[in-house]
């Protein structure tokens, strides 16, 4: 595909609000007009292949060329997919049913396939159980799962049969959340995402970032959440920001102060991530979201696409190189672009 037909394909996804809003706020930040920013915006497209998050996220408007060439773009990131992941082997974490049976050892609740599963294997499944979660099983960011009260629905059956015509074959006993998370958003189970990287026989941690709900929201979704990074410690080492580069000393919702965060089981989050990484080796590059339950660090699920946006966020740790250069660093002697 040439340069005008990848313009036109990634023309066709823009979402101008959201667009518009991040032209505000650089045009705010730097004094600089919106057509300027606009201009600078399709240069940088076409030089580098960036998208506007890119732009925004990376602080493009500011940063040198030299630096820039550091940052993953929506260009390179499929090629970095190519060069990495094998697409024989990315099944195991696209489908989550196929992702949560090898990797069972790290799920930590028990689950169900309702592609095998009779009303009977179902109905026991609920038994003593108030809350499940049912999940579509290829779904990603939060869409197409639902966070089911048992309590309301008399008609078991009935939820049965509605949950196979609603292709959420997936159903899993509810996380019970670790209480130092609860204290920042109790409303629903936070994702920590973490990004590993396979070489040599051995997984290397190359960025992470837990995701928050701002608000009361059950479920984790695409929304303008809360974002920022621990060191093994279980203490935040980054600022805290949302998607729109605002930073955040408490919680809007809990008033939780996050300088007195601290999450036990970091260290013990980023160990499990390694090891299961080293399970797929023919899956170099993967995003693992974790869950904090009181049982330990659990997978919520695994991501052969595994989001480079917020890692490299600039805003995140104040910093003027990208992911890409976090992929070098571990594969210095590989030729990837």
């Amino acid at each position: 595909m040439g340069v005008f037909g990848y313009l036109l394909k990634r023309a066709s996804l823009l979402n101008v609000d959201r667009f518009n809003k991040h032209i505000d706020i650089i045009h705010d930040n730097t004094g600089k007009s919106k057509l300027y920013i606009k201009l600078d915006y399709l240069k940088n497209f076409l030089v580098y292949g960036c998208g506007y998050t890119d732009y925004f996220r990376g602080d493009y408007i500011n940063i040198s060329r030299k630096e820039k060439k550091t940052f993953v773009t929506a260009k390179s990131f499929y090629k970095i997919l190519k060069y990495f992941n094998n697409e024989d082997y990315k099944k195991y974490l696209s489908d989550k049913i196929l992702f949560n049976n090898f990797f069972k050892e790290f799920i930590g609740r028990e689950f169900i396939d309702l592609r095998e599963a009779s009303l009977e294997d179902f109905l026991k499944f609920i038994e003593g159980k108030n809350v499940v979660f049912a999940k579509v099983i290829d779904g990603f960011g939060g869409h197409g799962v639902s966070r089911i009260d048992l309590s309301e629905y008399e008609d078991k059956e009935g939820l049965y049969h509605w949950l196979i015509e609603n292709k959420q074959f997936l159903v899993e006993e509810a996380i019970k959340q670790l209480e130092a998370i609860n204290e920042i958003n109790p409303n629903s189970v936070s994702s920590f995402r973490v990004v590993t990287l396979y070489k040599n026989g051995r997984a290397y941690i190359i960025g992470n970032a837990l995701r928050v709900n701002q608000d009361e929201a059950d479920v984790i979704g695409c929304t303008n959440d809360l974002y920022f990074s621990f060191s093994e410690d279980g203490k935040i080492d980054s600022n805290v920001i949302d998607d729109y580069a605002n930073v955040y000393e408490q919680h809007p919702l809990t008033r939780k102060r996050f300088k007195d965060v601290c999450v036990p089981d970091v260290k013990e989050a980023f160990e499990m991530c390694k090891r299961a990484a080293v399970m797929l080796p023919e899956v170099r590059y993967i995003g693992w979201d974790v869950a904090f339950s009181t049982k330990g660090p659990v997978f919520l699920e695994g991501n052969e696409y595994p989001g480079y946006g917020i890692i490299q966020f600039y805003k995140l740790k104040n910093s003027r190189t990208g992911h890409y250069k976090d992929i070098k660093d571990v594969c210095p002697d590989e030729k990837i672009l």
